[in-house]
């Protein structure tokens, strides 16, 4: 009864250094995340928007969609949800899609891979709460 308690307690401080890990992990990608903004924005400001050619434009765009598909990932960390890791995958298939300017199939595969994240999400998920506002 004792080694199986050990056990327990084991198992326990691991999963809560690992659970400490995943926070810190999600404070420093947000902190990333934030510190990228600044550049970003002073880009944006910097360049007229009638000067801007499509590669600026897809620069800023592939910037701004990775960031996105960061703080997703940080919503994951904290959620644990299967909802969250949809999301998560919905937006960095859609960032690959539109910033990588891919070939018909390679696109005609990542609508159809968006589309069963879809249904996946709609139909073999259940809602569940937010764990982050608590």
């Amino acid at each position: 009864m004792d080694k199986n308690h050990f056990k327990h307690r084991l198992n326990e401080l691991i999963f809560q250094v690992a659970r400490s890990l995943e926070i810190l992990f999600s404070v420093v990608i947000l902190l990333v995340i934030a510190v990228s903004i600044v550049p970003l924005l002073g880009e944006l400001f910097h360049t007229s928007f009638l000067d801007m050619d499509r590669t600026a434009f897809n620069t800023f765009l592939g910037d701004a969609l990775t960031l996105v598909v960061g703080a997703e990932f940080v919503k994951m960390l904290c959620k644990h949800t299967p909802e969250t890791l949809l999301e998560v995958l919905m937006f960095a298939t859609a960032r690959q899609m539109v910033v990588e300017h891919l070939d018909t199939w390679q696109t005609l595969i990542g609508v159809a891979a968006i589309a069963a994240l879809f249904a996946t999400q709609k139909y073999l998920t259940t809602k569940t709460e937010d764990h982050c506002d608590e």
